[in-house]
């Protein structure tokens, strides 16, 4: 019908979009990014892997090491999460730069089988991680991250709250870290970020507090920056 298939021909092709058509919300998935995404993602694994065999190894202090105990621990510790971790599937998806508000998709090239995903509007947000009650709640405007994270019960006493991020309904993150100055925090510094209709917000166990010594929670960095969803999310909290 068009020489040139986009998205937004695509969809006149469809016959159009339905009144609730929730455009922000769009999921395009590409089999040529997943391959890709999958290449960095083991890539990434390998990298993630070699650190926590150094973290294991180091001990906390020179004058006293580790017990083997400790060492055997923390290492199956490591382990488990490495092999969650390569659980996880990608999905190939493209973040569309869309507006919260926008009505229609821009006029991007389409490739021999994409999959695009246009959803109704949601009205709940979700809560994940290290939370009292994880699950999602209704979504109230007006309310910031931190409002919803309220609703859950907030972080727990194992919480890296300064962790935590926000991964909207297009793919695009808002973390912590880019909205604060210091590198810890006992709150999430998502205060001043309005929650939206679809959001998912995760809130990563502080593994300082646990097996690992605190290279090892750059995982979540991993997890956002491949675009998974909630589900792959929660399963690692699990």
């Amino acid at each position: 019908l068009f020489p040139y298939p986009t998205l937004f021909r695509s969809i006149q092709a469809a016959g159009g979009l339905t009144p609730g058509a929730f455009i922000y919300g769009s999921e395009l998935n590409r089999e040529s990014v997943r391959v890709a995404q999958q290449a960095q993602y083991e890539r990434a694994l390998r990298d993630l892997e070699g650190e926590f065999a150094r973290v294991v190894a180091r001990p906390k202090d020179a004058a006293a090491p580790d017990d083997p105990t400790t060492l055997s621990n923390r290492g199956q510790a490591s382990n488990r999460l490495i092999d969650r971790l390569r659980a996880v599937k990608l999905t190939g998806r493209i973040v569309l730069q869309i507006a919260p508000t926008a009505s229609s998709l821009p006029e991007l090239a389409l490739e021999d089988g994409d999959r695009l995903t246009i959803p109704a509007r949601p009205t709940t947000v979700g809560v994940f991680g290290s939370v009292f009650n994880t699950g999602s709640y209704a979504y109230t405007s007006g309310a910031s991250v931190d409002d919803m994270l309220r609703l859950a019960g907030g972080p727990t006493r194992g919480a890296d709250a300064g962790s935590a991020f926000v991964i909207r309904a297009n793919g695009n993150v808002v973390s912590s870290r880019q909205l604060s100055s210091g590198w810890f925090s006992s709150s999430t510094g998502l205060s001043s970020v309005s929650a939206q209709p679809g959001d998912t917000i995760f809130v990563p166990e502080d593994l300082t507090k646990v097996s690992f010594s605190q290279e090892a929670k750059e995982w979540t960095q991993i997890l956002y920056q491949f675009g998974l969803g909630a589900a792959a999310l929660n399963s690692l909290k699990n």
